[in-house]
């Protein structure tokens, strides 16, 4: 059985699969539509003959009826969603694979979703329920969220978390991880570097060519970090260095340490690829790399 969950900007989740349909903090959710992919095709006619100019894919809308075993019940729903104006998107999750309220969202598929339709009726005298249609407005592709942490160490060699990403290791100032991005698109990434290092260098490689490149010619101390964002709403290149208790943010580009023979920010491409990290000197610290697998159907 398939089951649905939303996840709120603080973390909280709301089970809209549940086994108590009177449980506060859950609420079923019925008849959804708009799961899969709607296209806008523009072509054009010669000779009797149809050409393709443009595959244009629309933003989705996922609705379905939300079942409260009362207006109590529908007020907790209204207190977790919060603010029904905000920017701030939920997390619609979604499996197929009859998994349990409590089992870790980490490795399950999720839209970036606003309310943009909730209608409240009566209490349904035979049922005892109320039913309200919902609609939830998509902004992403469906998304799966990965994290890998490459760790240097003074002595010894790198630990990788988690373990199953098969990595190769060549020296203190070369690190390497292979990524599978076993979505059919492309994906930016969040490159975060707690190192003591000079100069970092970072590569994508696929089939042995070099897909994106970006090199900062900086030194990043043990007090300081670099964050490399290449996601189109939030893209930054900034040298975060601590002074007292806050961190005082730089702007790459606008210390001038950007290195304009390269692209700077790097997404990674869908199937497999290698990310090498390298860098004039390197101490110790760790590589975070975020990123999210994206599909346009789960």
């Amino acid at each position: 059985m398939r089951k649905f969950w939303l996840e709120n900007e603080f973390g909280k989740k709301w089970n809209l699969t549940p086994k108590d349909p009177y449980d506060k903090d859950s609420s079923f959710f019925a008849d959804p539509s708009g799961l899969g992919i709607q296209t806008k095709v523009t072509s054009y006619e010669v000779e009797n003959t149809c050409f393709i100019e443009e595959i244009e894919t629309q933003t989705q809308t996922i609705s379905g009826n939300l079942y409260f075993s009362s207006y109590e019940h529908f007020t907790n729903f209204v207190e977790f969603v919060g603010n029904i104006n905000t920017t701030t998107p939920l997390k619609l999750y979604y499996s197929t694979e009859g998994i349990s309220f409590d089992y870790s969202l980490e490795s399950e598929w999720y839209k970036l979703v606003l309310i943009n339709e909730i209608d409240k009726s009566e209490i349904d005298y035979k049922t005892g329920f109320l039913k309200c249609k919902v609609k939830f407005m998509c902004l992403s592709r469906w998304k799966k969220d990965k994290k890998i942490v490459l760790e240097l160490n003074r002595y010894g060699e790198p630990l990788i978390y988690p373990y199953y990403y098969p990595y190769f290791y060549g020296g203190s100032n070369n690190l390497a991880v292979d990524i599978d991005n076993e979505g059919n698109l492309p994906t930016s990434c969040v490159i975060k570097i707690e190192a003591v290092t000079d100069a970092p260098f970072i590569r994508v490689i696929q089939d042995g060519e070099i897909k994106d490149q970006a090199k900062y010619n900086l030194i990043v101390n043990e007090n300081s970090y670099l964050l490399i964002d290449s996601s189109p709403d939030s893209q930054e290149a900034s040298l975060y260095t601590k002074v007292d208790d806050n961190y005082v943010k730089e702007d790459v580009y606008y210390i001038g340490e950007k290195d304009y023979s390269y692209s700077n920010f790097i997404t990674i491409p869908s199937g497999k690829s290698t990310i090498v990290f390298s860098a004039t000197n390197t101490d110790f610290g760790k590589v975070t790399i975020s990123y999210s697998i994206q599909k346009e159907l789960v």
